[in-house]
């Protein structure tokens, strides 16, 4: 009789209003977590995939994700960023999948999510602080899963109050919950292979952004080759171990060479994600020209028309032009060094005018529209007017 009476004591409590409400609250908000979870997945995913596979993601109008992906701090300990979100966001699709499959309401499971999600939050936190305050652009897969983890902590926050109170009832795996346990992998592995497979379309140099951001085109402090009162501008976007900018470079100086009152050349710097070595080669090369080694370092670096072997073979060249070897690479070592500050500002002007491959150039002339080339036609253009009336003018 006693059991009986305890028996149906336990099933009015289950079936009170407030008891139920939370349970039914808990489950919904642990759906909202297995959502959220491979969602952030997707989006690291992407990001993870754009560094094994060297490939740029599409991503929209915007020319953030590139400058970033090729930023400093898109890597810790030399390691890609993306790759820690990946895994991060793999811990918590697994605790969302264990609470579906078992219960919504395990204390243990939800703490551990909860104090990932805290973790997980501050990071992304720190890396868009990055993205707006030094870097000055803007990735949407970068803001999506900063966002996505932001959400993550407010909804663990609130299934953790709901469970921690008092013990909630067992509920039975729904065909909802399975469908989503089953549905969400497929849906994102789809995806995730389609997405891989674009590639941005190559647009080339619009002559309208190139006239608005002419006078950016030539920074206050240039990396300049020649006069700078000659009448000719040749600016030079190119990635010191591009072999093409290595095999067109020599050209392209030797011609300003040939015409020392008439052309000058002003290099930027556009590493690409393809050469493992392009960013630091190009900090380096940012702390030959504080040096006034610039030049000497690019055209040695260049002379080798090939991709560096390490850092090691960069520094051997450094200290073959007199640099110090040692403070350069305590310089290298402090990602807030503003030598990858002036790297990252190059980058921005390139992507501003449609930069997209290296080496491009930007000829520009006084009275003359700017007009962009490539490592085949440069010079071709350079021979012709009104260029040639120019150099023959001041001949």
């Amino acid at each position: 009789m006693l059991h009986l009476v305890g028996l149906m004591s336990y099933s009015m409590n289950l079936t009170q209003p407030g008891t139920y409400t939370r349970g039914v609250k808990a489950i919904l908000l642990n759906r909202i977590l297995l959502v959220l979870a491979f969602v952030g997945l997707f989006v690291a995913s992407a990001l993870s995939l754009e560094k094994v596979l060297n490939i740029s993601l599409p991503c929209g109008n915007n020319t953030g994700c590139d400058i970033i992906a090729s930023d400093p701090s898109s890597a810790l300990f030399g390691v890609p960023v993306a790759y820690f979100g990946f895994f991060g966001y793999v811990m918590l699709a697994g605790l969302a999948i264990m609470r579906t499959l078992r219960t919504p309401y395990d204390l243990r499971l939800v703490s551990v999510g909860l104090i990932a999600s805290v973790i997980g939050t501050i990071f992304s936190g720190y890396l868009q602080y990055q993205s707006f305050f030094r870097i000055h652009a803007v990735c949407p897969y970068c803001l999506t899963s900063a966002i996505t983890m932001l959400v993550t902590l407010v909804v663990y926050g609130l299934l953790w109050k709901e469970v921690q109170a008092r013990p909630l009832p067992e509920t039975e795996i729904g065909k909802l919950d399975l469908w989503m346990v089953a549905g969400l992998p497929f849906a994102m592995v789809l995806i995730l292979g389609v997405v891989s497979g674009l590639q941005p379309a190559n647009k080339g140099l619009d002559r309208g952004k190139m006239e608005t951001n002419e006078k950016s085109l030539i920074p206050d402090n240039p990396k300049v080759f020649g006069h700078m009162d000659a009448p000719v501008t040749i600016v030079e976007f190119a990635d010191l171990c591009c072999h093409s900018c290595q095999e067109t470079a020599p050209k392209v100086k030797a011609f300003a060479e040939a015409n020392p009152s008439t052309v000058k050349i002003i290099f930027r710097h556009f590493p690409l994600k393809m050469h493992k070595l392009g960013s630091t080669a190009a900090a380096m090369g940012e702390y030959a020209a504080e040096k006034g080694r610039f030049w000497d370092f690019a055209v040695s670096v260049m002379g080798l028309m090939r991709q560096p072997d390490s850092v090691q073979e960069l520094l051997d060249i450094a200290k073959s032009i007199g640099l110090d070897t040692a403070d350069m690479q305590k310089r290298l070592s402090n990602k807030n060094d503003p030598i990858y500050d002036r790297v990252t500002q190059d980058m921005n002007v390139g992507h501003n005018v449609g930069v997209s491959a290296t080496p491009t150039f930007i000829i520009l002339a006084k009275g003359v529209p700017p007009v962009s080339a490539g490592p085949s036609d440069v010079l071709d253009k350079l021979g012709h007017d009104p260029y040639k009336k120019l150099l023959q003018g001041s001949g």
